[in-house]
């Protein structure tokens, strides 16, 4: 008997468990991957009805609330606002996509049809619907959520404002509705932080574990998101909007007129000149310490210099 070979095993596990794991570990799955295995298991619907609105913000204070006003300046149109924030309801169901593989589920754990009354004399110990009503299920909890009331608002189209959502999270939700249409917003990160600073800083990522308490974790967020942005944008055909765009009196009427023209809405100007909102108090600007705006650059670098935002 080989007193080491068992101890080692009871310790850490059978050698053959612990190299599969660590092959797993080194493929580093993820959203991304997953849903492009969920993709290649399901046929989309070519002619779905729903075409809801996704506005991405890379984090706080970037001007998603005026872009959400915006949008429902548009009488069909209905756009949440991080509803259940604290229960990153997007992300949760974003995460069960992670886990399927080419090598996960096994072909045979799937429901072939057969005859109710023969399942009782098989192996149905693992006995899995099939991914097509997966999707279904997920997507109906989209349409219950979200769709049902804002219909019952009176809007024939949807959508969501979040500044907590990735391109990862974009990828899944362009798996269960192919014609959504994609936002992604970016901000000057110093100027989103002073925005912040006004708030109290007090805000999470993912509730309760991941709290954006300081310049490095803000920085840090905007810059996971925003790099997605810039970098895989194309993968979900997102338009990318530059707040600084925006509200730039040169630049805004072309900036609206691309909005309307990639999400097939008609938008009132007006609605930007009024302000809801402000990250100035009695006409002053939110000071930040230069301890503050060193630890901020170090989190959004190299994205942040690369889209031209230096201090």
């Amino acid at each position: 008997m080989n007193i080491w070979k068992y101890m080692t095993s009871a310790l850490q596990g059978m050698p053959r468990t612990r190299s599969d794991h660590r092959a797993v570990l080194s493929s580093e799955p993820d959203i991304r991957s997953g849903v492009a295995r969920l993709a290649e298991l399901t046929t989309p619907a070519t002619e779905d009805p729903e075409s809801p609105i996704f506005l991405f913000s890379a984090g706080w204070r970037s001007g998603s609330t005026m872009v959400q006003r915006l949008l429902m300046s548009d009488q069909q149109l209905f756009i949440w606002g991080e509803s259940y924030d604290h229960c990153g309801l997007v992300q949760s169901l974003a995460d069960t996509s992670i886990a399927f593989t080419p090598d996960w589920p096994p072909q045979r754990y799937y429901y072939d049809g057969s005859a109710k009354e023969r399942l009782s004399g098989r192996w149905i110990a693992d006995l899995y619907p099939d991914i097509e009503h997966l999707r279904q299920a997920h997507r109906n909890f989209f349409l219950t959520l979200f769709a049902q009331p804002a219909h019952e608002a009176g809007a024939t189209r949807w959508g969501l404002k979040e500044v907590r959502l990735g391109v990862e999270h974009a990828a899944y939700l362009r798996w269960l509705f192919p014609n959504a249409r994609f936002i992604f917003l970016y901000r000057n990160p110093l100027d989103a932080y002073r925005s912040y600073c006004r708030y109290g800083r007090s805000w999470y990522d993912r509730w309760p574990n991941r709290p954006v308490f300081t310049p490095t974790a803000f920085g840090r967020h905007w810059r996971n998101i925003a790099q997605g942005f810039v970098r895989q944008a194309d993968e979900v055909s997102a338009l990318v909007v530059r707040y600084e765009d925006l509200v730039d009196p040169g630049r805004q009427q072309t900036v609206v007129n691309g909005m309307e023209a990639f999400l097939d809405v008609s938008l009132d100007r007006g609605v930007l000149q009024n302000k809801v909102g402000s990250s100035t108090s009695k006409g002053e600007r939110i000071w930040v310490s230069r301890i503050e705006k060193w630890l901020l650059r170090r989190a959004v670098s190299p994205t942040a210099p690369a889209l031209d935002y230096k201090w």
